[in-house]
């Protein structure tokens, strides 16, 4: 008997079933996809976060001691004003009494002529310190305990280590030609981004070793 054109009902539930696994298929793939592509955002977040505050952190380290004129500033020995492992205080004269005005030799400890940067291990986050005011550069829980380290090198390139709770010394201060800034930036489920950055005080660049003979 010849067969009238057409599907079969088995030959339509066939068909079926392989569309829905044709299609099933292409949904777990989109979802992957999708979910790739968010942990790739997210790292670069991390990553532009990373990036941002060791570029915001040397950039005022290289400029600290700026002081063009003589006054009661010293910016050879009091630019940089505190040194730790977790926390810096940077310090230059950068203008008179308003924004406005030139230099006067006069540090105005309110303004941004005294700025500093500071890690909260228990929030996880760094902060900025411009005069009296303070902003965070990172979000909360972002960086963690072991995350960011100051190191303060000399013009032999040797470390002035200070304990993990300690300030270095006047005398040590002085001697610090370069610092370098380390940081990791980590979220659940993305991994962690490291970071190194290294930056010379501009006013310290012509000390020079000296070693004994």
């Amino acid at each position: 008997m010849k067969r009238k054109d057409g599907w079969t009902l088995v030959e339509m539930l066939a068909a079926t079933s392989c569309s829905l696994v044709i299609l099933a298929a292409l949904g777990g793939f989109a979802r992957s996809q999708t979910r790739f592509l968010d942990r790739e955002t997210r790292r670069l977040e991390l990553r532009e976060t990373c990036r941002r505050v060791l570029e915001a952190i040397t950039r005022e380290i290289r400029g600290a001691g700026y002081s063009p004129v003589t006054g009661t500033f010293d910016g050879l020995h009091d630019g940089l004003a505190v040194a730790a492992r977790d926390h810096i205080e940077l310090r230059s004269d950068l203008h008179g009494t308003s924004a406005s005005d030139p230099p006067d030799g006069v540090l105005d400890t309110d303004s941004d002529e005294r700025v500093g940067f500071l890690f909260n291990s228990s929030r996880g986050l760094v902060s900025e310190t411009i005069g009296r005011q303070t902003l965070p550069l990172t979000v909360d829980f972002v960086i963690p305990v072991d995350g960011f380290e100051l190191h303060y090198f000399d013009a032999c390139d040797t470390e002035a280590a200070p304990a993990s709770s300690a300030l270095l010394t006047p005398e040590e201060r002085a001697r610090v030609r370069r610092v370098g800034v380390h940081l990791d930036v980590a979220q659940a489920g993305i991994g962690r981004v490291s970071g190194d950055a290294f930056s010379t005080l501009r006013n310290r660049e012509q000390l020079r070793c000296e070693t004994a003979e």
